[in-house]
């Protein structure tokens, strides 16, 4: 009987501590859905005229743009961070925690959103999944980010220990990620060895070669090829305008195509970084630096990897300044800056501007 109290009393304890912890992990965090929706871009309009006179409306005429989106946030902001909404939407709340290696608070920080949208005619997804643990001495952060119309996608999970020094914060650790082929170009490796048009031709496409005779003297002045689909429906006039205007959807397929029969790739990279912050009412700065100097590939084709076709190591890194300084009672000026290389991707964000207050 005793036994079995025991039990049942370690097993109702347990229940209790993981409900507290649960309970803990989700306390202050925000579940938020959005929908946006716009007018899109006024294409300037594109006329074509054929070898034969006719007159042609190509401009391309998009639907509406729009925004749906679906996430859950606890991230705490630093104290020159607003709150610019009543309520989250995920489309504005950009937070600098979510970039900086060191968060405002110890203990869990965490986002998940999900974003399906169009913009100029083109679909796209985006995801963004974010946790990190802060302790004294320990940051472990996991993060999955996929960015449909930059074509980033990766997953990146590192362990670091911190050393806090007044305001200043040194972390090192390691980093492993999953990725792309970065840096591999298939239309270019393709086109080294092939011909431009025995792509589009193993697709269907069919080129006709046509003489030009300008002056009507049944003497062929030029000659040039005009194109059809695989459907057989006529698409350009000339080389020049297939190449143009068809060619380049054609590339972005077959990029896209044999990028994703490459799957993904693993590797393993040496992380430090620093963190500078200091607050008060009047002036602020936040700026922090992230390296991953060196790198060991371990999953995937190594003919692909970054390192062989890049031509050998090379430097990841992240950064960002943040400022903030009150000119006296009206005056005020700002900047921030985010920036992020890695591999051959490059993401930035740069603001700044000056303030003033009528009283």
């Amino acid at each position: 009987m005793k036994k079995t109290f025991l039990i049942t009393f370690f097993l109702f304890s347990n229940l209790l501590a993981s409900q507290t912890a649960v309970k803990d992990f989700f306390k202050y965090s925000t579940l938020y859905t959005s929908a946006v929706a716009s007018n899109p871009m006024y294409a300037q309009e594109y006329w074509y005229v054929t070898q034969g006179g006719e007159l042609s409306n190509y401009t391309e005429e998009y639907p509406f743009d729009y925004t749906a989106t679906l996430g859950i946030r606890k991230v705490a902001r630093y104290k020159y961070e607003n709150r610019q909404n009543r309520f989250y939407d995920g489309q504005r709340e950009s937070t600098t925690a979510l970039a900086a290696s060191v968060g405002t608070v110890k203990g869990f920080e965490y986002l998940a959103q999900y974003d399906l949208g169009r913009q100029q005619g083109r679909q796209y997804t985006n995801q963004r999944y974010f946790l990190r643990y802060l302790s004294k001495y320990f940051i472990f952060k996991g993060e999955y980010r996929h960015q449909g119309l930059a074509r980033l996608d990766y997953s990146q999970v590192e362990s670091r220990v911190r050393l806090h020094i007044g305001e200043l914060d040194f972390s090192a650790g390691i980093a492993g990620r999953l990725h792309e082929a970065y840096g591999y170009n298939p239309i270019a490796d393709y086109l080294s060895r092939n011909a431009w048009w025995d792509l589009v031709r193993a697709q269907g496409y069919e080129d006709k070669y046509y003489g030009i005779d300008y002056d009507n003297d049944d003497e062929v002045d030029n000659f040039d090829w005009y194109w059809l689909d695989p459907d057989g429906e006529r698409v350009a006039d000339t080389d020049e305008d297939f190449r143009r205007y068809i060619y380049p959807g054609i590339v972005n397929e077959f990029n896209s195509s044999v990028m994703d029969s490459l799957g993904m790739f693993g590797s393993v990279s040496a992380i430090v970084g620093v963190d500078y912050y200091h607050y008060s009412d009047n002036f602020w700065i936040h700026s922090w630096l992230n390296v991953l100097p060196a790198h060991v590939h371990v999953s995937g084709d190594q003919v692909y990897s970054y390192r062989m076709v890049s031509g050998g190591n090379w430097i990841d890194h992240s950064g960002g300044f943040v400022l903030g300084w009150k000119l006296g009672s009206n005056w005020g000026i700002f900047t921030e800056t985010e920036y992020m290389k890695y591999w051959d991707k490059n993401i930035y964000s740069i603001r700044a501007g000056v303030n003033y207050q009528f009283r």
